[in-house]
């Protein structure tokens, strides 16, 4: 009998421990939402940039920046998740989260304007609770919740879906 537990104490104390994994992500404030992105893609925050329009594109890709010599998108996610509110960020700095400029994803690069400063997130997964609260887009690409260190939520996005999703809707225009 005690051959027939080791196992499954095994799979259950290996169930722990990747779920105890902790994450590291770069949470960034987008209109109303505070947003986690994994270290694993957002590499980079860039301050000063200048903005080329791109003619008929919707309103949520604001133009590209030439960033380190590649010229990438940017996409104001708050208007892409359908925030109405009045921008209060007008006047306020606005910087560039980048991922996707290092290896194979070179050529998905994205840039994702937000206000304020990053925070830097160490934190485990948990589940979200107030899905139903969430825009549609917005619930599409989120994973769970993280927390900082003061205890506010941060979505934290799946970028994959989220550049799927941002491709498929460019590709209906």
């Amino acid at each position: 009998m005690a051959l027939q537990t080791e196992p499954r104490l095994a799979e259950v104390a290996s169930l722990k421990s990747t779920e105890a994994v902790q994450r590291l992500a770069q949470g960034i404030i987008c209109g109303q939402w505070a947003l986690a992105f994994s270290f694993d893609w957002a590499r980079q925050i860039v301050e000063r940039f200048e903005l080329s329009a791109i003619p008929k594109a919707p309103n949520w890709l604001l133009g590209s920046a030439n960033v380190d010599g590649n010229i990438v998108p940017v996409i104001d996610l708050a208007k892409y998740f359908g925030n109405e509110v009045a921008d209060p960020s007008q006047g306020t700095q606005q910087r560039l989260l980048v991922g996707g400029l290092d290896g194979a994803d070179a050529d998905d690069a994205i840039a994702l304007v937000f206000v304020g400063l990053p925070t830097y997130l160490k934190y485990h997964t948990t589940l979200l609770s107030y899905p139903g609260a969430l825009p549609v887009r917005l619930r599409e690409v989120c994973d769970g919740v993280a927390k900082d260190t003061r205890g506010r939520d941060y979505l934290e996005i799946n970028i994959q879906r989220l550049k799927a999703l941002l491709t498929d809707e460019l590709m209906l225009l």
